[in-house]
């Protein structure tokens, strides 16, 4: 009997390594779901980038679950509020892939809390998608489970570092950047680009996450007399030195990071943002053209009373290179499959929502160019189309 059952289970093992279908079980996958997990700040300061987001991959997936999943398989994803906190961002991720068992991780928002789990996920092979942060720490040294879509910000810095010199002509250049390492980095290419070009800027002025009093930073930009101040910031921050900005009689222009080309501007810092200008990586949320026009009409009929905007379109385009990656891996789906088929992806445009952008073996950089924009009347114009170095 102890022989026949041992046979038995040998036999087993053979047929789950041999017999489709009866493969390993992988982490979050089953015969109808493909289960993904996203840390990311659904309450706190950064919400205002987080709930967007969230939700412009909700609806996303809602309308591929609605027609049938890829491959048979529907997507479901996992929120995860962190709070923009670093130590709660490593324990979120924790739970989705020790508890939860997620086969990936999706657009995980922000720099120092995207560091907080960069060794952990590295670690254990598991893909991440799009992380929602700029962060060089994704594609520098090379790490083949990240594969990131937006530019980096070092890159982002030297094209605006670029538009200053070239098409603003602004020489008495002011910097305002969150003091964090995604503050730092746009802030180092933009003023690497500065000074190649023989510039150097006035005054360099950060501010600690957190903070919610800038009379001082604007008093001290004042002093500094630019023409034009380069602002590295989030949402909050960025309109409130606006306002302080004015209230302590500065005038001037100013350039702004594609983390802020986003209608929430207009919410935060109203009539205070004419004029302002600003990189951007996807085309208007609320272009005409049939790519937002889709956007739109994916986010209307998941979330109905929310604005379209720049952080939820670039989660749309975010889902649809997830699930790019999904149907190449086909039907027998590993995290290995995942990872090769990511790395076939060409020319990819997210249905027209992205400049083209490629993978392959040793490069998962992503979109290396930027749309110039520009707040005019409650809105942001395109001034140029995909402005490179």
């Amino acid at each position: 009997m102890r022989t026949i059952s041992l046979g038995a289970v040998a036999l087993a093992i053979l047929l789950a390594w041999s017999v489709p279908g009866m493969a390993q079980r992988v982490p979050g996958v089953t015969a109808d779901t493909v289960t993904i997990g996203m840390p990311v700040a659904l309450s706190g300061p950064v919400s205002t980038i987080g709930i967007p987001l969230a939700r412009g991959a909700e609806a996303y997936f809602k309308w591929v679950n609605d027609q049938g999943g890829i491959h048979g398989r529907r997507i479901r994803l996992l929120l995860e509020d962190d709070r923009y906190i670093p130590s709660e961002t490593l324990a979120v991720t924790r739970k989705l892939v020790e508890r939860d068992e997620v086969f990936a991780v999706f657009r995980p928002l922000g720099t120092p809390t995207g560091a907080a789990i960069l060794d952990y996920l590295v670690e254990r092979n598991i893909p991440v998608v799009a992380p929602a942060s700029g962060s060089s720490l994704w594609i520098h040294p090379f790490k083949r489970n990240y594969f990131q879509i937006q530019p980096v910000y070092f890159f982002e810095g030297r094209i605006l570092g670029k538009w200053a010199l070239e098409v603003l002509k602004a020489r008495r250049i002011a910097v305002f950047y969150q003091n964090d390492s995604y503050g730092k980095e746009g802030r180092d290419g933009f003023l690497q680009y500065l000074r190649l070009n023989g510039v150097r800027a006035v005054a360099e002025v950060p501010y600690e996450p957190g903070e919610t009093s800038f009379t001082a930073h604007a008093i001290r930009l004042r002093e500094a007399n630019p023409d034009l101040v380069f602002v590295y910031a989030i949402p909050v921050p960025a309109a409130s030195l606006l306002r302080e900005a004015a209230r302590v009689g500065l005038r001037t222009r100013y350039l702004m990071t594609y983390v802020l080309s986003d209608p929430v501007m207009f919410r935060l810092a109203g009539e205070l943002m004419e004029g302002v200008q600003a990189g951007a990586w996807l085309v208007d949320p609320e272009d005409p053209g049939p790519a937002a026009s889709a956007y739109r009409a994916r986010l209307k009929a998941a979330f109905p009373a929310e604005v379209p905007g720049g952080y939820s379109i670039s989660s749309d385009a975010s889902a649809a290179l997830f699930v790019e990656g999904l149907r190449r891996a086909g039907r027998e789906l590993t995290r290995e499959r995942f990872i090769e088929a990511m790395e076939t992806v060409r020319n990819f445009t997210a249905g027209g929502l992205t400049p083209p952008f490629s993978y392959s073996r040793n490069d998962h950089s992503g979109i290396r160019a930027l749309a110039m924009v520009e707040a005019r009347k409650g809105k942001w114009v395109t001034l140029r189309p995909f402005f490179s170095e």
